[in-house]
């Protein structure tokens, strides 16, 4: 009887040492009893046990999840655990532990037991402390608006035991501006610049959170039009328009040709472009949030002359010696600078210049040219006319001037004649009368040989040459008492 109540006795004692339950001097003490610890962290166990006065500790270590009846394992015999399980205690008081690199997997009880020199003599610290490992989350709306505020959160499945300062991090660059205790990150008026991938984390440990994407959306910005190719547009090229904006969600692109809806889509093309497409572009950029336009673009479209004619000032008939002024226009791009004027029948240039004077009769021809070619007028017909009453005084004129002249030719004629006449009958007389001269030393020889040319004739003629004087002697300083010898 006395030995069975004995065991009874030793069963109930072993029951509350196995619970953990301080009785006469046994205790194991733990701060926290909880433990919320971040995953790949370390964890550290603070513990205290005592014992009663008399006995010697053996043997110390850490075991989980106690089970009744059963022998429990020391942790640092297993393999998961030998390298992570560091015992920081002694065998006297403190029987603190840390757990590095703690997982998911490592979440359940952990007790401390100690045996004592004496037989039947162990205890265990249970209930223990019970370990949550948790990872973090960050918690963002889907998206936001450009210019209203949004807070982000830190979440970690419990609440953390360590007094934890967070570090936020913006497309895995910190944002050293953000660390705070509190887990929540306020952005006030946010920006599209603000837009990325948040992640968080805990000051002093290595674990990041995944990453959460912040979507902020706005109205489309910095829309502009690209035109290739960038250099000299000719006509026949083929041109292509780019539409780019900023802006969230993407926009819808439209094309306006001035203001004339001509297509859709990022890009327009235009095949074989014409000068008729030298007009002004602008692409408008719409979504939820509004619209813009972007700065007009001119396509500059250079062709060769065309549509090139010739302008007469006044009529084509003008009168001989008066002069008519031929134009030459064009349409071209540049501007044809270049004019060369042609008569039909002609093969070499009259004329040069946007202007042409023509003095004759004849059909005229311009022929404008550029650096992309040149093209010819049509033919215009320039006619000169004499006047009949211009010709009628010309020829009365020309009439009365001759009978002048014959008249006076005439007059001339008469007037030589009778002078002859006159000076042969002076030579006659004055023959006879040649005897009465006696003296020769008197007389001076002054013509020998004259030779009389016609009044009427400005140059000598042989036809006309009349023999007047031969041999003539003309007496000078005689005294002559009879002077009708002369």
């Amino acid at each position: 009887m006395l030995k069975s109540v004995r065991m009874t006795a030793s069963i109930l004692i072993f029951l509350l040492m196995i619970h953990g339950v301080s009785s006469a001097g046994w205790d194991v003490s733990y701060s926290p009893s909880h433990i919320c610890a971040l995953k790949n962290s370390s964890v550290i166990m603070s513990c205290t046990f005592t014992y009663p006065t008399g006995y010697n500790i053996k043997k110390v270590f850490w075991t989980k999840n106690p089970v009744k009846g059963k022998e429990p394992l020391d942790l640092s015999k297993y393999p998961e655990y030998k390298q992570r399980l560091q015992y920081l205690g002694d065998t006297q008081q403190n029987c603190t532990i840390r757990l590095s690199h703690v997982t998911q997997k490592d979440e359940d009880e952990y007790c401390f037991r100690f045996i004592t020199n004496k037989a039947d003599t162990k205890w265990i610290g249970a209930p223990g402390v019970t370990l949550t490992v948790t990872d973090l989350q960050v918690e963002a709306p889907e998206r936001v608006t450009e210019g209203h505020n949004v807070s982000l959160t830190c979440k970690s499945s419990c609440t953390l035991t360590d007094r934890a300062t967070f570090i936020w991090y913006r497309n895995s660059q910190p944002l050293t501006e953000r660390r705070d205790r509190n887990n929540q990150l306020l952005l006030q008026s946010v920006r599209r610049e603000d837009a990325g991938r948040y992640s968080c984390a805990l000051h002093g440990h290595s674990y990041i959170s995944p990453a959460a994407h912040l979507n902020v959306t706005y109205a489309p910005k910095n829309v502009s039009v690209s035109v290739s190719p960038s250099g000299v547009i000719v006509e026949g090229d083929s041109v292509t328009l780019s539409c780019s904006s900023d802006s969230n969600p993407p926009a819808k692109i439209s094309w306006f040709k001035e203001k004339t809806f001509v297509g859709s889509g990022r890009i327009y093309n235009i095949s074989k472009i014409s000068s008729d497409h030298s007009e002004v572009y602008k692409c408008k950029s719409t979504n939820e949030h509004g619209e813009k336009y972007s700065a007009a673009v001119t396509l500059n479209i250079m062709y060769p002359p065309r549509n090139v004619s010739v302008s007469i000032t006044g009529s084509g008939v003008i009168v001989e010696g008066d002069s008519v002024t031929l134009s030459c226009s064009s349409d071209s791009n540049p501007p044809a600078l270049n004019f060369s004027w042609f008569k039909e029948n002609q093969s070499s240039a009259v004329g040069s210049g946007q202007s042409f004077s023509a003095l004759q009769s004849g059909r005229f021809f311009c022929e404008a040219h550029n650096q992309h070619g040149s093209q010819r007028s049509d033919a215009v017909t320039v006619t000169v006319k004499v006047l009949y009453w211009k010709t009628s005084y010309t020829a009365i004129v020309v009439t009365l001037c001759g009978v002048v002249v014959a008249f006076i030719i005439v007059l001339l004629t008469c007037c030589c004649v009778n002078r002859n006449k006159l000076q042969s009958k002076s030579l006659t007389n004055s023959s006879n009368d040649m005897s009465i001269i006696s003296d020769p030393s008197l007389f001076s020889y002054v013509y020998e040989n004259v030779v009389a040319v016609h009044s009427c004739s400005k140059t000598p003629d042989p036809k006309m040459n009349i023999p007047l004087y031969e041999n003539v002697t003309i007496y000078e300083n005689l005294n002559i008492t009879n002077r009708n010898m002369l």
